[in-house]
C-alpha cells in the first residue's frame, strides 16, 4: 500500500446524484431510526436494509478518476489488475452493514451516509474486496460507536484499526522483510490491516518483482558503451552482446520506474532498495 492523493475535482455523477440520493437516505433513515439498526434480539432479516444505487458510485466516470488516481493499481495490495479485471469500487467504510474487531455477525446500518464520499471511495481489485476487506470495520476503540451508528455520528472520533490509504501514510505502519509484509514497530494497525486486506497472499508475485530488480541492478553496472565489458558479460550471461546491451536499457527503464509511485509493489520495492528513485 501507497499514500493515494485523490484529485481535488470530484466527478459531477457524485456532486449531483450523489448529494441527492444521499439526502434521501438521511430522510429515510430519521424517519425510524431504530428500524434500519441492529439490536438485541432482533434477527438481521427483521432490520429495514437500505438499499444503493450503484450505478452512481459505479459510474464509469468515477472509476475512472479513481484508476487514474491510482496509477491503475490496487488500493490495498497494489497489484495491478486492470488488463485481465474490471475492478471494483471499494467503500473504505462499508456502506450497508459492518463487522466489529472479531465480531462474525454485520452490525447495521454501515456507513450509508457515506455511500457517494468521494472520500470514501477506491479502486479496488475483486480480491482484496469481495474476498478479504469486505464488510470488515474494526476499531481501537470499539466501546466508543453509536448504539445506533448513524449519519450525525463524528468520523474524527474513530480509531480505524485499517490503514486508509487517503488518509494515512501506509509506510508508518506497514514494512517489508523481502517480499513479506510485517507490521512497522509492532504497529497493531499494520497488523490488522495485513490480516484484513489479505496482503500476504501476494508474497510470491512480490518475490518475483524484487527478482527482476535485483538482476537489472546487476545489469545496470555493466557500461553499455564498453565493447569489452559487454562482450565478456554477454559470455556470463550466455546472450548475444547485441542482446545484452537491450537488456541493460531495460534495466535501466526498469531501475528509474520500481519504486515509483506507478509501479506494483512500490511500497514492498522501497522497503528493500531504498536508493532507488521514488520521484
Amino acid at each position: 500500500m501507497i499514500r493515494i492523493k485523490k484529485s481535488a475535482n470530484t466527478p459531477p455523477i457524485l456532486t449531483i446524484q450523489g448529494v441527492s440520493e444521499t439526502n434521501r437516505l438521511i430522510d429515510f433513515y430519521n424517519l425510524n431510526p431504530t428500524s434500519y439498526s441492529s439490536r438485541l434480539g432482533v434477527l438481521s432479516k427483521n432490520i429495514t436494509k437500505i438499499h444503493f444505487d450503484n450505478t452512481i458510485y459505479g459510474d464509469a466516470t468515477v472509476k475512472a478518476l479513481l484508476k487514474m488516481d491510482q496509477h491503475n493499481k490496487c488500493c490495498f495490495c497494489e497489484s495491478k489488475f486492470t488488463e485481465t479485471s474490471y475492478g471494483d469500487v471499494e467503500h473504505f467504510r462499508p456502506k450497508k452493514a459492518y463487522k466489529k474487531n472479531g465480531a462474525k455477525s454485520l452490525t447495521y446500518p454501515g456507513y450509508y451516509w457515506l455511500a457517494y464520499n468521494w472520500n470514501n471511495l477506491l479502486f479496488s481489485c475483486e480480491i482484496c474486496n469481495r474476498k478479504h476487506k469486505r464488510n470488515e470495520f474494526p476499531l481501537d476503540n470499539e466501546l466508543t460507536r453509536k448504539p445506533f451508528h448513524s449519519h450525525p455520528n463524528l468520523l474524527s472520533n474513530e480509531d480505524s484499526l485499517l490503514i486508509n490509504p487517503i488518509e494515512d501514510n501506509p509506510s508508518d505502519y506497514i514494512t517489508f522483510k523481502e517480499e513479506i509484509p510485517i507490521p512497522k514497530n509492532g504497529s497493531r494497525k499494520g497488523a490488522t490491516s495485513i490480516k484484513v486486506f489479505g496482503l500476504e497472499r501476494l508474497n510470491e508475485s512480490r518475490l518475483e518483482n524484487l527478482k527482476a530488480i535485483k538482476l537489472a541492478l546487476t545489469l545496470t553496472n555493466i557500461d553499455e558503451t564498453s565493447i569489452e565489458e559487454v562482450n565478456s558479460a554477454a559470455i556470463s550471461f550466455k546472450i548475444k552482446p547485441l542482446d545484452l546491451i537491450e537488456s541493460i536499457r531495460d534495466a535501466k527503464s526498469l531501475y528509474n520506474s520500481a519504486a515509483k509511485d506507478t509501479a506494483k509493489f512500490s511500497l514492498c520495492v522501497r522497503c528493500n532498495f531504498p536508493h532507488l528513485p521514488i520521484n
